[in-house]
């Protein structure tokens, strides 16, 4: 269970009740939980706070019973997919995927079965050896959520400890329908098939519907 207890955060130098964000909800583990609201209102600021980006001002972010706040994002149970899916171009699609495993894992047997596990569910066999700058935006997104996936079953330290946060913040808006949608399926199949607990930011109300998800609402500070 992943919990936002009184979480406090403002990105003013002073900040006052008019300019500092509130969170507080429980997820439920292994569950997917859609936050929708309007802009500005901090979805992807609670996605930067559990994931450590971000620093709160008060409150705690517990997973499992256990604080996470002191932890150093690499450190925490995240994995984080991005709206800007942050590859790097230079590289090619399985570099790509696995970057941020440490070597010893990255080259491991099974992680390399787990990777390649991963390029055939999300359709983008046969493209290891391509450069990220080859790939259209569509086939882009499915390497970062191959990525993503990898690493919340891969830990940089320890391949007996999972990443069972997935943060998605709004990886497909800018996606064709038909591609979002595959996506979308991908990630209800990979959050069922490995237990993950997923947290989506999206404008889109359809997206908890296609993924079943419980919807959280964040509202505007009274």
């Amino acid at each position: 269970m992943l919990e936002i207890k009184d979480v406090t955060f403002s990105y003013a130098p002073a900040p006052i009740a008019s300019n500092t964000l509130c969170f507080d909800l429980t997820v439920k583990a292994q569950s997917i939980t859609v936050i929708e609201g309007m802009s500005g209102i901090g979805k992807s600021t609670l996605l930067h706070l559990i994931a450590g980006f971000l620093t709160p001002l008060s409150g705690d972010i517990l997973w499992q019973g256990q604080s996470i706040c002191g932890l150093l994002p690499a450190e925490r149970p995240v994995s984080m997919l991005f709206q800007n899916d942050n590859l790097f171009p230079h590289l090619d699609v399985w570099t790509n995927i696995a970057i941020g495993l440490a070597a010893n894992i990255r080259n491991s047997t099974d992680s390399r079965e787990m990777i390649e596990q991963s390029v055939s569910d999300l359709g983008i066999q046969g493209m290891n050896k391509r450069m990220i700058s080859t790939l259209s935006g569509g086939q882009q997104q499915r390497v970062a959520l191959a990525r993503a996936l990898v690493r919340s079953r891969i830990s940089p330290s320890d391949q007996s400890s999972k990443r069972s946060l997935l943060l998605l913040d709004e990886p497909f808006s800018a996606l064709d329908p038909e591609t979002k949608a595959d996506c979308l399926d991908q990630v209800k199949q990979m959050v069922a098939r490995d237990g993950l607990t997923a947290l989506m930011v999206t404008h889109d109300p359809a997206d908890a519907k296609n993924l079943d998800a419980t919807v959280f609402s964040l509202k505007q500070n009274s």
